[in-house]
C-alpha cells in the first residue's frame, strides 16, 4: 500500500525569510513530525521611479507584510484532488497562522502546488482559488510565489516579483472613477483583453487609484469621473515599446484642473466666460468640487470692479448672487502657483466653500469681500502685503455659514506687527474669524 503524506497544518507557522542556508536549516529543526512548516519570503517591493513620483502623492507601494495579509495555497493531487489552505499574517508575533486545513498526496506523486498573494481572491468551496464576489482581476495585486516542498517544509518565495506592472492614477481623494482600457492583461489572468473593458475603482485618501496588469504597445486607458473625462492616454510605441514592463510602476495624472489661460487666449470674451461657467457647473454636477487652477498667467476679464482672472469672474457668475443657487458654497478652489490675489478677484464669489493658497504672499483690496459661503481660507506662505484701501479684503466672509476658519503659516506670528494674528481674540486684519490655526 502506498504511503500517504498528509500534513496537518500547525496553528501558527514559524516565519523565516531563509536568506541563507543556516537560517533555513534552523527552521527545519523547528518543524515537528506530521506538521507542515511554512517558510515565507519577504514581501516583494514594487518601487516607483522618481519620474512618476512628481505626479500626485508619492507612493512606493507596499513594502512589507502587513497584519491580516493572506497567502492562498492550493495543492492538486491526482489521488486526492484539489486542496487548499489560507495563511494569515500576524504582525504582532511575526508569524503566519493557517486555517487548519490539510494537504495530502501519495508518496510517488508530484503534486502541483500554487501559492499566491491576491487580496481580491479567496479559497472557493471547491478548494480552488477564485475571485471574491464583486471583484475583478486587475484591481488588486496577484503575485504567484515560487513553491517547493521538501519533507515537511513548504517554501514560499516571492523574490521573482511580478509578471505585470502597476498603473497609479493620481487624482482627488476618495473619488469613484470609471476606467476604460484596451489591450490590457489584468494581473491574475493569462489572456489579453483587446476590447474596451471597464473598471470602477475608488481613489484612496491620497487620491491614488490603481490597476495591476500589463498594457500592450498602443494600449489605451481613459479615466472618467461621472461624465467628465479626466484623462485619455495611449501607451505609444515611442514611449513604451513592447508595452509596460514587469514589476514597474507607472503614474498617470488624472487630476481635474481648469485651464486658467483658456487655451492661452489674449482676449477673453463673454462667450468664453459663459463656457467657463458651464464647465464649472458640469464639474460640480459630476461630483468634482475641488477645482485646481495651476499657473500664474491667467486669462483676464474686465469686470465692473476692474480686471480680474476670467475663472474668478466665472465663480461669481456661477451663483450670480442667487442665494437659492445649488452652487452656493460648493467649490474648494486650489491655486497652487499664485503668489498674489489681485484687487476684488473673488468679490461676492458665493460658489466658494474653501480656498487654498500655498504660495500667496500678497492680497489685493477687497479680494474676498462678500464671500458669504466661504468656510476656510488657507495661506501656506507668510502674507507680507495686503492692499487695504477699503479695509474690506475679508469683510463678511462666511456670513451665511457661521463664520470662516483661517489657516496661516506658523511664521505669520513673526511678520510685521500689522500682519500678525491675535490668536486669543481670533482676529487678523480687521476681521474676526471663526478660528485661527497656525501650521
Amino acid at each position: 500500500m502506498r504511503k500517504i503524506f498528509q500534513y496537518i497544518l500547525m496553528a501558527v507557522a514559524v516565519v523565516a525569510t531563509a536568506s541563507c542556508s543556516n537560517e533555513l536549516d534552523e527552521t527545519l529543526q523547528l518543524a515537528g513530525n506530521g506538521n507542515l512548516q511554512f517558510v515565507v519570503s519577504d514581501f516583494p517591493t514594487f518601487g516607483e521611479g522618481a519620474q512618476t513620483r512628481v505626479i500626485g502623492t508619492q507612493d512606493e507601494g507596499k513594502t512589507a507584510w502587513a497584519d491580516g495579509d493572506k497567502i492562498l495555497v492550493h495543492l492538486y493531487s491526482p489521488k486526492y484532488g484539489d486542496q487548499a489552505v489560507t495563511l494569515t499574517f500576524d504582525a504582532e508575533n511575526n508569524t503566519w497562522e493557517s486555517d487548519g486545513g490539510t494537504l495530502s498526496y501519495l508518496e510517488n506523486e508530484t503534486p502541483t502546488i500554487t501559492a499566491v498573494y491576491a487580496p481580491d481572491c479567496e479559497i472557493k468551496s471547491d478548494r480552488t482559488i477564485g475571485l471574491l464576489d464583486g471583484k475583478q482581476y486587475g484591481e488588486a495585486e496577484y503575485i504567484p510565489a515560487k513553491t517547493t516542498i521538501s519533507g515537511n517544509t513548504l517554501d514560499i518565495r516571492f523574490e521573482s516579483g511580478r509578471t505585470y506592472s502597476r498603473l497609479r492614477i493620481a487624482g482627488l481623494a476618495n473619488q469613484t472613477l470609471t476606467i476604460t482600457t484596451t489591450d490590457f492583461t489584468p494581473a491574475g489572468t493569462n489572456s489579453e483583453i483587446t476590447d474596451a473593458y471597464t473598471f470602477t475603482v475608488t481613489a484612496d485618501e491620497n487620491g491614488n487609484a490603481y490597476l495591476y496588469g500589463t498594457f500592450a504597445e498602443d494600449a489605451t486607458v481613459s479615466v472618467k469621473q461621472g461624465d467628465i473625462t479626466l484623462k485619455d492616454y495611449t501607451f505609444t510605441a515611442e514611449k513604451n515599446p513592447n508595452g509596460t514592463a514587469h514589476n514597474k510602476s507607472y503614474a498617470l495624472d488624472a487630476t481635474p484642473v481648469i485651464d486658467g489661460t483658456l487655451g492661452g487666449k489674449a482676449e477673453v470674451t463673454e462667450d468664453d466666460i459663459t463656457a467657463l461657467v458651464e464647465q464649472l457647473k458640469e464639474y460640480v454636477d459630476n461630483g468634482i468640487t475641488t477645482i485646481i487652477v495651476p499657473g500664474t498667467e491667467y486669462a483676464m476679464y474686465k469686470s465692473n470692479l476692474g480686471t480680474i482672472p476670467a475663472f474668478a469672474e466665472a465663480l461669481y457668475l456661477l451663483t450670480d448672487l442667487n442665494e437659492d443657487s445649488p452652487y452656493c458654497g460648493t467649490i474648494d478652489l486650489i491655486l497652487p502657483d499664485a503668489t498674489e490675489i489681485i484687487d476684488f478677484s473673488f468679490d461676492s464669489a458665493d460658489a466658494l466653500k474653501s480656498i487654498t493658497l500655498p504660495k500667496v504672499t500678497t492680497v489685493g483690496d477687497g479680494a474676498f469681500y462678500g464671500c458669504y459661503y466661504l468656510q476656510t481660507i488657507t495661506f501656506g506662505s507668510v502674507v507680507t502685503a495686503i492692499n487695504h484701501n477699503t479695509k474690506a479684503e475679508f469683510h463678511w466672509v462666511g456670513k451665511k455659514v457661521e463664520g470662516c476658519d483661517l489657516v496661516l503659516n506658523r511664521e505669520q506670528v513673526n511678520a510685521e506687527a500689522d500682519y500678525q494674528p491675535n490668536i486669543e481674540t481670533r482676529t487678523w486684519w480687521n476681521t474676526e474669524w471663526k478660528s485661527i490655526t497656525l501650521k
